[in-house]
């Protein structure tokens, strides 16, 4: 029995199974027609070992890996969709077209494909009779019990096809297998399919099909169903006595039930073969099978000169659905499963890793590759646009830490770098995790490999001139809602400080021990909240704001003077005083910073006198902090003052001295901002004598 290592390498040998080539006409006529069905395609598919493998492959991938049933090839498909099936059926046409293995293999092809057929109705009739759960999952099952015997027949055509000439079948043939490749056809085929991560027992049904019946009596249903099934497709034409007695000892069949039920199926496989083109025993002439492998070669050509698979994307601007669908062909194409892109950044320079698979880009975000200098061996092959596989003997001088880094996260001994290159721009590399035995299978395709990544790449950046586009559209519509908005809040401020003036003119008429005075406070505050709610329209962040650029600080301290005039002050019954340099220079910072610094402090001065009083701001342009310049700007209130408790961890969150109702993270924001600007915050204050918040930036720039 092989190892584990050793299985994980045979299997890289084991793919592109073949297939009848009129499976591969029909499924891609199918695909090509706008009335297709998947219950069509699961019919055409279901007949073919090779191509339903492949389905089950590609539906267990990371993308569908919580499909873990096979019971119906129908609703694989279905997960799928029909573009993914259309890859695999003309991939395994160009392969077969290419590698001429039905031609090499000859009847002995013809034989297997025949007898997987037989054992397939064979195993869904009994599946049938003695009331199995799932007959599609059983049929299935017999459908893939000589998968071990394609894959061997694919790797070693020649060696495997000499000893199937022999005419050896049940043991003697597991044996001979064995003795010649060292692991027998069931052992492959069971863990190409352990391979799938399924839960079903299909792996062992492949894996003890040959075993005598005393020794699976306690087994699974599944395995006792394909140990009979497999032997009596055998020798279909001849029934053992030891083949009777392994049905009466698994099932209490007796011979005439065992007689009907293997004469029906194999008139229906023969049937089916037919239509594929499979030569049955007693066939000599090969014209349809001919005409079969001519139809293939015309559906490669047209696949050829058409783009085959490599369809155009879905014209959507998600950037992650591109990415995965390369991913899905390269899976599909190649049998490449592990990759992540290294794109190229917006500064020209840097090569940034992207994974298709979502959670993992956490840990490559802390991954910069740099092209300015040939330091590892993918920048080397991102400037030469070149191929380069890590285990090549000329490139292992050239590897750096980031490439077994690569290497490592992809789990992986080595990595192929494929640029992404269109006419119009370098994109950037897809870093592909592969062994040296999955390099030397794909040595004949190496053209092809390029070709795609040429048509990813094209992809790519068709994905990216149409974010680009988009993005510039939500733009413009940002500053058009911003324009608007600003104007709204210009137009409304006015008649709420009318409201207010007018308010507190009526209140001062009527006396504070009129009935309405509970009124006029709730209008008050009412109109107060709509203040709030339009000051939080005029705070809409503006991409502009965000950018560092020349602030006249006097200005802005006017502006947000005037919004608190007709909205907070005079609800607080506030009386607010400006002090400003009018040789305050311009500070090359950001706006939306400051204007959430003054407008927190401010917010907090007023919250700090809850019976009215005065707030100070002022500004002066020359202050000095370590030596160096800076400008001044002080908030002052007549409020109350803090406690030294509260002092001492003032700009600490939840400090804070306005009630439950308030979060106490004002201050922190305030210092977190100031930081950011390379500023300092100070405060002074005294119990019963107010508070003052001195804010210091640095002029440099200006």
């Amino acid at each position: 029995m092989p190892t584990q290592s050793e299985h994980k390498s045979l299997l890289g040998k084991f793919s592109n199974l073949p297939s009848p080539p009129a499976i591969l006409i029909e499924l891609i006529d199918s695909c090509n027609s706008p009335d297709v069905s998947f219950k069509q395609l699961a019919e055409t598919i279901e007949k073919d070992a090779g191509v339903s493998s492949q389905v089950i492959t590609a539906a267990n991938s990371p993308f569908y890996r919580q499909w873990k049933e096979i019971s119906d090839i129908q609703r694989l498909l279905v997960v799928l969709g029909i573009r993914s099936v259309r890859t695999i059926a003309i991939n395994s046409a160009v392969q077969q077209f290419f590698n001429q293995l039905s031609k090499q293999a000859g009847r002995a092809l013809d034989k297997i494909w025949l007898q997987s057929l037989i054992c397939a109705q064979a195993t869904k009739a009994l599946a049938e009779l003695t009331a199995y759960h799932t007959p599609d999952e059983a049929y299935l099952a017999g459908l893939l019990h000589r998968l071990g015997q394609l894959a061997l027949l694919q790797a070693f055509p020649d060696d495997y096809k000499t000893l199937l000439d022999q005419g050896l079948s049940g043991d003697a043939l597991v044996n001979a297998e064995i003795e010649k490749f060292d692991y027998s056809s069931p052992q492959i085929g069971s863990h190409m399919i352990e391979s799938w991560d399924l839960q079903s027992f299909l792996a062992d049904a492949v894996l003890f099909q040959q075993e005598p019946a005393e020794n699976i009596l306690d087994c699974s249903h599944l395995v006792k169903l394909v140990n009979l099934a497999s032997k009596l497709s055998d020798d279909p034409e001849k029934l053992e006595n030891e083949t009777l007695e392994r049905a009466d000892t698994l099932f209490g069949l007796n011979q005439a039930i065992v007689e009907e039920l293997i004469g029906q199926a194999k008139e229906t496989a023969a049937k089916a073969a037919q239509s594929l083109g499979i030569a049955l025993p007693s066939e000599k002439s090969k014209d349809q099978s001919q005409q079969h492998q001519e139809a293939l070669a015309e559906r490669v050509k047209q696949a050829a000169l058409f783009g085959g698979g490599l369809e155009p994307m879905p014209e959507t601007p998600d950037m992650v659905t591109t990415l995965q669908q390369i991913q899905r062909d390269l899976d599909l194409l190649f049998g490449i499963h592990q990759i992540c892109y290294l794109l190229l950044d917006q500064d020209g320079k840097t090569l940034c890793p992207v994974s298709p698979i979502a959670h993992q880009n956490a840990l490559l975000e802390e991954i910069r590759i740099t092209t300015e200098s040939e330091r590892s061996l993918a920048a080397t092959a991102f400037n030469q646009l070149r191929a380069h596989y890590t285990l090549d003997e000329e490139n292992l001088s050239k590897l750096s830490v980031v490439d077994h880094q690569l290497t490592r996260f992809l789990k992986q001994e080595g990595l192929l770098y494929l640029p992404l290159s269109s006419p119009h721009a370098k994109l950037g590399l897809i870093a592909i995790g592969m062994g040296q035995g999955q390099w030397a299978e794909l040595s004949g395709q190496r053209k092809l490999l390029t070709l795609f990544a040429g048509e990813a790449a094209e992809m790519v950046q068709r994905q990216r001139s149409m974010l680009s586009h988009q993005q510039q559209m939500i733009e413009d519509e940002r500053a058009s809602f911003h324009l608007e908005a600003r104007k709204i809040v210009h137009e409304a401020n006015n008649p709420l400080g009318i409201i207010n003036n007018y308010l507190h003119i009526l209140g001062m008429k009527l006396g504070e021990d009129h009935e309405a005075t509970e009124e006029l406070e709730i209008i008050k505050e009412e109109i107060s909240r709509v203040g709030k709610i339009i000051l939080r329209i005029r705070d809409i962040p503006d991409e502009f704001e965000q950018q560092v650029k020349s602030i006249d600080v006097n200005q802005l301290i006017e502006d947000l003077n005037r919004l608190f005039q007709s909205s907070l002050f005079p609800v607080h019954n506030i009386v607010a005083e400006l002090d400003l340099d009018s040789n305050l220079p311009n500070l090359a910072t950001q706006r939306g910073h400051l204007k959430q610094i003054l407008t927190n402090l401010i917010k907090n001065a007023v919250e700090a006198m809850p019976e009215g009083g005065k707030l100070g701001i002022a500004t002066r342009g020359n202050a000095y902090i370590n030596g160096k310049e800076h400008i001044e700007i002080q908030i002052t209130d007549d409020g109350p003052g803090i406690d030294k408790e509260i002092m001492d961890q003032l700009f600490t969150p939840v400090t804070t001295t306005k009630g439950s109702s308030h979060s106490g993270l004002g201050l922190t924001i305030v210092k977190n901002l100031v930081d950011e600007l390379s500023g300092f915050i100070n405060c002074t204050s005294n119990s019963g004598m107010g508070t003052r918040f001195q804010l210091y930036l640095p002029r440099a720039g200006s």
